[in-house]
This record gives structure tokens, C-alpha cells and sequence, in this order.
């Protein structure tokens, strides 16, 4: 059952009478849609984190350097592109006309916000996985 079947079950008159139900239900789907992105957020890490461990453990030690320097480097730069283009994106929410306009944004905002994270999650990954390879090669 879905957040928008719960609210069609309620009665308009229940809503119109227990004002909290609607702010409940609204609170709800923002909890069940924080734990299946931080869900993500995670398996992304634990995925990056074994990328990261088995490049460490693999490349020769004289290269080690730069290609920890170019790879932090690029996933973090991947990160930092989505985190400006999810800011750019939430600087229009508030010159939208209409709600539905505004609504719109807000969505696409908050979808480019999650795809940040989910990069950042990545780079983190990848840099924690390559420190304990190399701690590991020691």
C-alpha cells in the first residue's frame, strides 16, 4: 500500500478535523524514501569500498601515488559536479509560479541531490576500500 492509497483511505472529514494526519503521512513517505536513499547511499559505499581494496592491492607500489591522487580525484570531482547542478537546480524552486511548477522542481531538485550523495557515498567507498588495501600490501 502506498502513501497516496493511505491518504485516499482517510476520510476528507477526519482530515479536515485531525490536521496532524496529513503532515503524519507526509512524514511517513519522507522517512520511507530517507531509508531506502540511505539504503543506497550504503550499498554503493560497500561496493566502492572492494572496487577501492582491490585496486590498492593490485597496482605496482611505485605507481601508488598517482593513482590514488587521479582516481580521489575524479570521484570527487563527479561529486561535486552533481552537488552544483542539485544547487542550481534548487535556486529555481522558489521562482516557480505555480505549486505544481514549484512541486516539479523541487522533485528534480531533490533527485539530483540524491544522485550527489550516492557519488559522494561512491568516492568515500572507493577511498576507505584503497586505504585498508594498501594498509593490507604493508
Amino acid at each position: 500500500m502506498s502513501e497516496e492509497d493511505s491518504g485516499s483511505e482517510i476520510p476528507e472529514f477526519v482530515k479536515k478535523y485531525v490536521p496532524g494526519i496529513t503532515r503524519g503521512l507526509s512524514w511517513a513517505k519522507y522517512s520511507k524514501e530517507k531509508a531506502k536513499g540511505t539504503e543506497m547511499k550504503v550499498d554503493a559505499y560497500n561496493e566502492s569500498k572492494k572496487k577501492g581494496y582491490q585496486k590498492a592491492i593490485s597496482v605496482p607500489s611505485e605507481d601508488i601515488k598517482k593513482v590514488f591522487e587521479e582516481t580521489k580525484a575524479e570521484l570527487w570531482s563527479q561529486a561535486e559536479e552533481l552537488t552544483n547542478t542539485a544547487k542550481e537546480i534548487a535556486i529555481q524552486v522558489n521562482s516557480q509560479e505555480s505549486k505544481e511548477e514549484r512541486d516539479k522542481i523541487l522533485n528534480l531538485a531533490k533527485e539530483a541531490a540524491r544522485n550527489a550523495g550516492l557519488q559522494g557515498a561512491i568516492a568515500a567507498g572507493w577511498e576507505k576500500g584503497w586505504n585498508e588495501g594498501i594498509a593490507s600490501k604493508s
